[in-house]
């Protein structure tokens, strides 16, 4: 146990090397809110430095080709000097969602210069850009000012900038506070930043100046999943704990953007998806360790899928029926009002989930996540035994793991078509929490086709129950709909019950087959 708890947070550690990481904590407000941050009851004592005027110029190919890598190229300048060139790229391991890689070297005299870099640097550049030029993209221009917190552990400095954001004759305002770790611990500079946000009631930022610049230019942002560190044979358990909970959250945060900006169904999906995951995790370790946190955060996690519960029924009934059962032309003539009040009901739950993303609940969710992922807390508590487990390689685990899982999958696919769509549905959760694991432990174990046919098999069973839950929900819809219709759409509730009838039918004939194709897989991880 000694020797586990005398190793130093080696993810945090990583965060002081200099110019080689950032950590980052930024939130976004307006004009006003900003003006609120030097009177903030939290920052009594402490002097924001004189406004600095900086102007930065980014580059990238004219498509966009670092911006599909996670890659900013920048030149900043102040009021004097040559200024700064600055290269930020996804972090080389999954331990943060605040987390970047950052190397800076000094601008020369003819001011950007790819070639100031070492030939690491310019050889990651050149392979993004595939031999394409770089040129100038976009323009931020601001003032900063800044206070430096220090704490036992931890310097930490506080920046607040505003100005606006050009690109080409685009404009944006630009109002933000970063919180970045100079050196010492992420968990005290997420500390702070909750603080902060929380007395300002600021907007968590989830992506970089670069990013707003190229979303203003019409680009659209991919999403960037780090596939630089993942779980290999041999990994401590302990280390796979803060893979598995960060590259988890940051599938959750890689979408809250695209749900600001378009409230798109799949941006929902995702979300909940990306909430799933983590829950899963956090279930499943908490029946472990003795850290109560885990169960704790896997509530936090099933509540906030629950607030995004109604935006995605909403997407589920509409695929159902104007996308399937009344997508035909021969549709009742009362389709119009049912679809009129769909949209009403949806406008409603979406104006719900964007209440539930920007609220106080979801930010504290994130950071305390993300300090208790950094901070490791799961050892504080722990026994030797416990500590044992942490340090044996996580196949081992993952076996135990998903030999659990598949024994509660069997117990509740038992007589399957006998049992109730309450019971079907609790099956399917059991087999989203196989899936999942199955996903995260399966490098470990057997041929890469037997993993995926018996991955396939589970995906298809899933989907047949998937559909089999929203057509069972689809009746519930009907009647939370009619509050928001503007007359009776009989017609097609009688149509859409109809083919209700056969799908659900069909499905069942499926199911059956698709489960017992699954139980005769041979278990990979065997």
């Amino acid at each position: 146990m000694n020797d586990l708890l005398s190793q130093s947070n080696d993810k945090d550690s990583d965060l002081t090397a200099a110019h080689k990481t950032e950590f980052e904590v930024k939130f976004t407000t307006d004009a006003e809110g900003l003006r609120r941050i030097p009177q903030l009851a939290c920052l009594s004592g402490h002097i924001f430095s004189r406004a600095r005027h900086l102007v930065t110029v980014y580059y990238d190919t004219s498509d966009g080709l670092l911006l599909q890598d996670g890659i900013s190229l920048r030149l900043r300048k102040m009021a004097r000097g040559r200024g700064v060139i600055t290269f930020k790229a996804p972090a080389l391991q999954n331990s943060s969602a605040f987390l970047r890689r950052e190397v800076e070297v000094p601008a020369g005299p003819n001011g950007f210069d790819l070639a100031n870099f070492d030939l690491e640097i310019q050889n990651i550049v050149k392979k993004a850009t595939r031999g394409a030029p770089l040129i100038e993209r976009y323009t931020t221009d601001f003032r900063r000012k800044t206070i430096e917190v220090n704490t036992e552990r931890s310097t930490i400095e506080i920046a607040i900038d505003s100005g606006t954001i050009w690109v080409g004759n685009k404009t944006q305002a630009l109002h933000e506070v970063e919180i970045e770790l100079k050196c010492g611990l992420g968990a005290d500079a997420i500390e702070w930043a909750k603080k902060i946000a929380l007395e300002a009631k600021l907007k968590l930022e989830t992506i970089s100046k670069a990013e707003h610049c190229a979303v203003l230019a019409g680009l659209s942002i991919p999403i960037h999943r780090s596939k630089a560190e993942e779980i290999s044979p041999g990994t401590p358990l302990d280390k796979a704990i803060v893979i598995i909970l960060s590259d988890s959250l940051q599938h959750y945060l890689d979408y809250l953007h695209p749900f600001r900006e378009e409230h798109s169904s799949h941006s929902v999906h995702q979300m909940r998806v990306g909430l799933r995951r983590l829950r899963a995790a956090l279930k499943m370790f908490s029946k472990s360790f003795p850290e109560s946190e885990f169960r704790l955060f896997a509530d936090r996690a099933r509540d906030l899928a629950k607030g995004l519960e109604d935006a995605r029924d909403c997407d589920a009934f509409y695929q159902l029926t104007f996308g399937e059962a009344l997508s035909y032309p021969n549709r009742p003539p009362d389709a119009e009002i049912l679809k009129t009040g769909l949209d009403r009901f949806r406008s409603k739950s979406y104006a719900k989930a964007t209440e539930l993303i920007e609220s106080e609940a979801n930010l504290t969710f994130i950071l305390d996540l993300q300090a208790f992922t950094l901070h490791r807390a799961w050892r504080i508590d722990g026994t030797d035994a416990h500590f044992e487990t942490l340090s044996q390689p996580t196949e081992n685990y993952a076996r135990d793991t998903l030999n659990l899982l598949m024994q509660r999958a069997r117990k509740r696919g038992k007589d399957l078509l006998q049992r109730s769509d309450e019971e079907q549905h609790e099956f399917r959760i059991a087999l989203k929490n196989l899936r999942y694991n199955a996903e995260l432990f399966g490098d470990f174990f057997g041929s890469e086709k037997a993993r995926k046919s018996w991955l396939t098999d589970l995906t298809d069973l899933q989907e047949i129950l998937g559909l089999k839950n929203d057509i069972a929900n689809a009746q519930i819809m009907l009647e939370r709909i009619k509050p928001f219709t503007p007359g009776e759409f009989t017609g097609s509730a009688g149509f859409f019950i109809g083919w209700h009838a056969y799908q659900s039918a069909e499905a069942d004939k499926k199911l059956e087959k698709t489960w017992k194709q699954l139980k005769a897989h041979k278990i990979f991880w065997a």
